[in-house]
């Protein structure tokens, strides 16, 4: 009888318990990690939109009905009623004080735009629309409570929900020839690259100075005589160039990506250094997780009846790379092996022909950019292989680093001539790719030359001759823990 009343008595705390869709008074009515919201039994929450719009989702997985009206103040989406977003207010732009407005009909976060008023919720930032948060609870699934730097503000972070993965890139505006801008780095990212292009392929461009977020650690200063660039002295190197150059930090671990708004000073230039006319672009692109894949995407130029075809066992096109086992083993095996070295793995491959540009077969470093504007993947690496190049002796051409995210620029990849199978094999050519690829994704000559030609060691850790990034045939693969560090970052993997 004691045994039955005890049952009894469990089953009206657990059997009667309702379940999903039930009707319910309260949460003691819906049993497990349910939770009752209006009246109905619902599984509880992990973060606010699973309770929908002017919800909050508590860290016990309820959903709280936010409370903030027209014109209270806020800090985050959750705070207000349905219908009201938490939004900085547009007459004030050097304000970081938000309050709760009526919801436009602009575009949804995580689309891209270039003003706040392109945002249904008001706030856009690194060329997305966002919303304001407190906590991760606060935003979508794949998104992260983020601090963001706003321009408009000076700089001053504000925290915001942003992609928790991949890479995010947008337009920087530069409203002349000579202008000082800020560039935003949220506290996710971990690794940036600014692409600077100007129409005149005859001016350069590119940032003269760059200074860190605390407005004392000057990365980047190049005087106005262009025979001293690049500056080898500076913690970040950077160097204008014909119609498109490239800065990417951190170029050293000694000099890591900090959250907040760094300053630069970007212009167009003539050859000399005097002044350009050209008004600069600039994209920026910042990987905001630990993604280590690396795309590939060959390209084959025509290689019939090449003095080489000894190395192919028949002629070298798209097709003969995806079966042949001298390409699949001999020199993708190679290619991997290296980059496992430095903690990055192959990821997608895609092969293509190159049919209708004879003149490219065997190009010119001078005119090189004509085909490496035929590089059509804005995710990791487009490699061109070609007859041979000139000058002659040069085995291999590309960026320092390349233009990631962006496609059929002139600098959208590297090129690497077959003509060094005539004394090499395979695998020395899938190291003299690697070498390459290395470079576009933002390492450089463990000893270079200045101009010079005196040598001067990169600031990255790194032994001189057995190294992957030793400028000769006679180097090695290997890679110093630095250059692991600044590769596994690079905004080229995704």
């Amino acid at each position: 009888m004691r045994y039955g009343s005890a049952l009894a008595v469990l089953c009206l705390t657990a059997c009667s318990s309702a379940g999903v869709g039930d009707h319910c008074a309260d949460r003691s009515d819906c049993g497990g990690s349910l939770q009752c919201v209006a009246d109905v039994c619902v599984p509880g929450c992990q973060r606010a939109p699973d309770c929908g719009d002017g919800y909050a989702c508590e860290p016990d997985g309820t959903c709280r009905e936010a409370t903030g009206q027209l014109g209270d103040t806020c800090t985050s989406e959750v705070e207000c009623a349905p219908g009201l977003s938490c939004s900085f207010d547009p007459m004030a732009l050097t304000s970081l004080d938000a309050s709760c407005v009526a919801e436009s009909a602009g575009r949804a976060p995580g689309e891209t735009c270039a003003a706040d008023s392109d945002c249904r919720n008001g706030t856009c930032a690194i060329g997305r629309c966002v919303d304001l948060c407190d906590d991760t609870r606060d935003c979508v699934e794949g998104t992260a409570c983020t601090l963001i730097p706003r321009v408009e503000a000076g700089g001053r972070t504000f925290s915001a929900c942003l992609a928790a993965f991949g890479t995010i890139a947008w337009n920087i505006p530069i409203p002349g020839p000579s202008s000082q801008i800020l560039l935003p780095i949220p506290s996710s990212a971990t690794s940036v690259a600014v692409t600077f292009e100007v129409e005149d392929p005859l001016q350069l461009v590119g940032a003269t100075s760059v200074i860190a977020p605390d407005g004392v650690h000057h990365l980047v200063t190049l005087s106005d005589d262009s025979s001293t660039w690049p500056n080898f002295s500076d913690p970040v190197r950077h160097e204008p160039a014909a119609g498109q150059s490239v800065l990417a930090m951190p170029s050293s671990p000694a000099t890591p990506l900090v959250a907040g708004a760094y300053s630069m000073i970007v212009k167009s230039l003539h050859r000399d250094g005097s002044p350009g006319s050209a008004t600069p672009t600039a994209t920026a692109v910042i990987k905001v997780d630990a993604a280590v894949l690396l795309d590939l995407h060959f390209y084959f130029l025509d290689f019939t009846d090449h003095p080489c075809t000894t190395a192919f066992t028949s002629t070298m096109t798209a097709a003969t790379a995806q079966t042949a086992s001298f390409f699949q083993n001999d020199y993708l095996g190679a290619l991997r092996s290296v980059f496992a070295d430095g903690g990055v793995s192959i990821g997608g491959i895609t092969y293509e022909d190159i049919t209708d540009h004879p003149e490219l077969d065997s190009p010119e470093a001078t005119t090189a950019a004509s085909l490496l504007a035929l590089g059509a993947f804005p995710t990791g690496v487009n490699i061109f292989f070609v007859r041979t190049l000139s000058p002659i002796g040069l085995q291999a051409f590309g960026p320092n680093p390349g233009p990631a995210g962006l496609a059929n620029t002139p600098q959208s990849g590297v090129i690497v001539s077959l003509d060094t199978l005539c004394y090499q094999n395979w695998a020395e050519v899938a190291r003299l790719t690697a070498h390459e690829v290395a470079k576009y994704m933002g390492l450089y000559e463990n000893v270079d030359l200045n101009n010079n030609n005196d040598p001067i060691g990169d600031d990255v850790d790194s032994t001189p001759s057995d190294n992957l990034m030793f400028n000769s045939e006679l180097g090695g693969t290997t890679l110093s823990p630095g250059q692991r560090a600044i590769l596994s970052r690079s905004v080229v993997l995704q």
